[in-house]
């Protein structure tokens, strides 16, 4: 079977690692072709080379290219010669580390799955080029790059994140910087006693404030967003049994009904949230960032919200996700996701007592309501709020992150090929439609046998979360038993 991967980041080297697992047989052989442009070769946009700081959000035991062998990353890491003399040859499960770090991890395991695909007769090539179109006839599946055309009997779309979507339309501007990454680039380039409004206040926005901290910025830092919520911090991930918003909950309703809509998802979600002791009217209220990072680190051993939502996140995530339509999907990114996030995308304990020194001392603040940013004639940028408040900042850096999905603009013209010949198409919520079961992209007009898949950010439209190590190792075991099945029928 020949296959081709488009995007060469830590989804593809998840799929090629259930590849190597799962295809048995001497009739198995398969051609990978890998097309990567980049540099972010097996790291992706995530886990390239950056400042020690921007730290994994997942303890590291939990870290693993492969779903059932969550402590892959860390045997390594306790193997790798480089790290044989630090602290980092004997960590323990529940630390984190330096993104760059698990970068190495997928550089070196990218390398032994190429060395054990050469032992067993099949070929991985690496085309360091941009797939820029892909055509399908009967026979197979045509794709270009600036190298030529090649032939394949599958695709695999690996496409990682896409950039910041520059919410203001800011680009251009002096003293603007359309994309965080990475850090050690990005943030020498700023005057050290500069006024910096951080646009976002998510996981990247985080990155952003935390460097220019670490880097002994001098400056204000302002972060802000429409909410204004910082992630929430992990604490020790502790078993918790779901009792309202269960499996079979969402089954009775969807028999009931034919569908699950929003109000009905918030009563059984509420009602779960009150069974675990969680204060809603607290967790709702509008308090200050710092307030919520000093109850968060208060927490840590045990934060009965979050073992809540992660037992969601894992067991009801994706059924609540197909039974709703797709008019209360939107109802639901507009109105609650941004309050749900901070919840299952936590930030590590460390980075949360930085900022919170941060905010302590004045140098951090976190603003919500953010009504319009704009670029000063004469230098600088000048944020107005809900309230029409006005602030003067000298830099600005968007960390945004817009929908569920968004396609980057070096992949674009490959995904408009796509869609320009009904070969798939677009999520409204974010990134293509797929089907849940194979992680087969939906076409226009169905194929008999499936010839393109999606695996990773662009699938989160019809999976809701789907980026994660965890979702990216689930889905491409998903994906490679399509690929077995098909390859079988072949024979």
């Amino acid at each position: 079977m020949r296959v081709a991967v488009i995007g060469g980041g830590a989804a593809a080297v998840s799929l090629l690692d259930s590849m190597l697992r799962r295809f048995e047989g001497e009739d198995s052989r398969c051609d990978i072709t890998v097309y990567e442009g980049s540099a972010n070769l097996a790291t992706g946009r995530a886990y390239r080379p950056d400042l020690d700081c921007a730290l994994v959000n997942r303890e590291a035991g939990y870290m693993s290219v492969r779903c059932a062998d969550r402590g892959h990353f860390l045997r390594w890491l306790h193997r790798e010669p480089r790290y044989r003399d630090t602290s980092y040859a004997s960590l323990p499960v529940d630390s984190y580390v330096p993104r760059r770090i698990y970068g190495e991890y997928l550089t070196a395991h990218l390398e032994a799955c190429r060395a054990d695909a050469e032992r067993r007769g099949w070929t991985v090539e690496v085309v360091p080029e941009f797939a820029v179109e892909a055509k399908a006839t009967a026979d197979d599946v045509m794709v270009r790059s600036a190298r030529g055309v090649s032939h394949f009997d599958r695709v695999v779309l690996c496409l990682g994140t896409g950039e910041p979507a520059d919410p203001y339309r800011l680009t251009g501007a002096p003293d603007f910087h359309p994309d965080p990454y990475p850090l050690r680039s990005v943030l020498p380039a700023i005057p050290a006693d500069a006024h910096v409004l951080v646009l976002g206040s998510s996981l990247s926005g985080v990155d952003v404030a935390l460097g220019l901290l670490r880097s002994g910025h001098r400056g204000l830092i302002t972060m802000t967003s429409r909410h204004g919520l910082l992630p929430g911090v992990r604490a020790t991930q502790r078993p918790y049994e779901l009792r309202h918003l269960t499996p079979e909950a969402v089954r009775r309703r969807v028999a009931r009904d034919g569908a699950l809509r929003v109000r009905d998802t918030w009563r059984l979600l509420r009602d779960e949230l009150t069974a675990a002791g969680v204060d809603l009217r607290a967790l709702a209220a509008d308090r200050p960032a710092a307030e919520r990072l000093r109850e968060d680190l208060s927490r840590l051993d045990h934060n009965a919200c979050q073992a809540a939502v992660a037992a969601m996140m894992h067991q009801v995530r994706e059924p609540v996700w197909r039974a709703m339509p797709d008019a209360d999907r939107r109802l639901f990114l507009s109105r609650f996701h941004a309050f749900g996030k901070p919840l299952y995308n936590p930030m590590p304990p460390p980075t949360a007592r930085a900022l919170l020194d941060a905010m302590d001392s004045g140098q951090l603040t976190v603003r919500s309501r953010t009504a319009a940013v704009t670029a000063r004639a004469g230098g600088g940028f000048t944020l107005e709020d809900g309230d029409g408040r006005l602030t003067g900042v000298d830099t600005v850096v968007d960390a945004t992150r817009s929908g569920l999905a968004r396609i980057g603009s070096r992949a674009q013209p490959f995904v408009d090929s796509l869609t320009g010949s009904g070969l798939a198409v677009r999520n409204p919520l974010g990134g293509m439609r797929i089907d849940v079961a194979s992680n087969a992209l939906r076409a226009t007009v169905p194929e008999d046998v499936p010839r393109f898949f999606a695996l990773g950010d662009i699938a989160s439209g019809d999976l809701f979360y789907a980026g994660s190590m965890y979702m990216l190792n689930a889905r491409a075991e998903v994906i490679t038993r399509a690929l077995a099945r098909t390859a079988n029928d072949r024979r």
